[in-house]
């Protein structure tokens, strides 16, 4: 992740496109997900609590502190029940800039079911994803949600939360998004290789060559940064 840091004004209009995307693509409904970006000041500007998120416009989102409390907001906005989780993942992960929470259908369906993503099925899984493990469930709006997953961010930039959702972080809104798309799409294969007979596995070292591109690629990126 870079440390590239746009303006408040283009963080807000990233995540009102990330809401409206994930709400098209079905990956939230209602008022369910939250989105957040870190500030070049260090504080966030989330998603407000009601709202659906495919109705958002900049206006709406409110700016919180690094301990939760409330900066900025128009009327009537207040920060969403979820900001403990992403301040949870800002303190774990200095580099992550944006994060985003959504409850992709068929990857929340894997963990009621007990099915592991951290199995490399497809090669564009280990490339874009990686291992995508499971946080074990806790009671949203908690802090509880943040101690679940936080053996598990430090190595991951996407994780599974059981029975509830996924969580992705990015250097942007957009690319914290674009895991979440890709994470529910590998769900949605493993589901339907699942129901069609025994998964047939990559060979190992098949595997090792997608890893070392993964290790190749991330390295580039770092450098580009």
């Amino acid at each position: 992740m870079n440390n590239h840091a746009p303006t408040e004004e283009t963080l807000r209009l990233a995540i009102v496109q990330v809401g409206r995307r994930l709400y098209q693509r079905g990956l939230i409904a209602a008022g369910d997900g939250n989105i957040s970006a870190r500030l070049p000041d260090g504080t966030i500007v989330i998603t407000p609590a009601g709202m659906c998120k495919g109705d958002l416009e900049p206006e709406d989102l409110v700016v919180v502190d690094t301990e939760g409390q409330l900066l900025r907001a128009a009327p009537g906005r207040r920060q969403s029940t979820e900001q403990l989780l992403h301040l949870h993942v800002y303190r774990r992960r200095p580099d992550a800039r944006a994060c985003v929470h959504a409850h992709p259908p068929t990857a929340v369906a894997l963990t009621l079911a007990g099915i592991s993503m951290t199995e490399p099925f497809l090669p564009e899984a280990v490339l874009a994803l990686g291992p995508v493990p499971t946080a074990p469930y806790a009671r949203t709006g908690t802090a509880e949600m943040g101690a679940a997953v936080d053996d598990l961010i430090g190595e991951h930039n996407a994780v599974l939360l059981s029975h509830h959702g996924a969580l992705t972080l990015g250097s942007t809104p957009l690319e914290a998004y674009y895991l979440m798309e890709q994470l529910e799409h590998c769900a949605r294969i493993i589901h339907a290789a699942t129901l069609l007979g025994p998964i047939r596995r990559l060979p190992p070292e098949r595997i090792d060559e997608l890893r070392a591109l993964r290790q190749t690629l991330s390295a580039t990126r770092e450098e580009n940064g």
